[in-house]
């Protein structure tokens, strides 16, 4: 009879135990973000290449050759861990060895609502750019963001404004720009164009000519992320050889 009831018992723990793994599964896929802030690698797309026109008119200061048929755009967000990897470690030394008399390099944003960590410093860039100073402040904010384990511990309204100060654009243009969030519904209503257009959409991804940057991975081709300086001179190089 003992033999019995300890065969009971076990069989109500494998039960028990099968059902904590189906509600496990159906909790993870519940409560699975749909936009994988990632290294990019599993974005496919919807649409061959997005529109041109879109990309090509960015309101943000670029480097290279503004009238270049060549444009070069990284989508990025400031809160992420590997879109500040990229542009550290990869955008960084590209833009200080390459030769940018051929492409225009531009950077977005994928900002996803209001309630996003991301939005002051992405509103922040949009101000100091009405100031000509763009590149040195989004330069500062990922750099800030490498101080602190979490977005929101960074950007806050009083780091933000210490950044403009640092770049003495912190006047009474900046502050307006600011406080009437002036550029919010523009960078609101891009990331939808960016969601509407993509199946699956990671950060950081490049964009050439507004076609994602892909790689062939097992087997397939795969729109890739945060790649390290070495493959991404030879991509850009590929794509401006073809």
């Amino acid at each position: 009879m003992f033999g019995k009831i300890k065969k009971n018992l076990r069989n109500f723990f494998l039960i028990l135990f099968g059902i904590f793994i189906l509600l496990g599964i159906l909790l993870f896929k519940i409560l699975s973000p749909k936009i994988n802030k990632n290294d990019g690698n599993n974005i496919e797309n919807k649409k061959n290449i997005l529109n041109n026109d879109f990309y090509s008119n960015i309101s943000l200061k670029g480097k290279g050759d503004i009238n270049s048929k060549n444009y070069v755009t990284v989508l990025s967000d400031y809160g992420c861990w590997w879109s500040s990897k990229f542009y550290l470690e990869t955008i960084t030394p590209f833009l200080k060895q390459s030769d940018l008399n051929n492409i225009w390099l531009q950077y977005d944003f994928l900002v996803l609502d209001e309630t996003s960590s991301s939005l002051l410093p992405t509103e922040g860039a949009y101000c100091v750019n009405e100031q000509g100073k763009f590149w040195e402040f989004h330069d500062k904010v990922f750099r800030l963001k490498e101080k602190y384990d979490k977005a929101e511990e960074a950007f806050t309204e009083e780091n933000i404004n210490n950044l403009a100060k640092s770049l003495d654009v912190y006047n009474e243009e900046f502050k307006t720009c600011m406080q009437e969030h002036r550029y919010r519904n523009t960078i609101l209503s891009r990331a939808k164009h960016y969601l509407n257009s993509m199946d699956k959409l990671g950060v950081p991804t490049t964009f050439l000519n507004g076609k994602p940057l892909t790689m062939l991975i097992d087997g397939k081709e795969q729109a890739v992320g945060a790649i390290d300086i070495n493959v991404f001179n030879q991509k850009i190089q590929e794509w401006l050889n073809n």
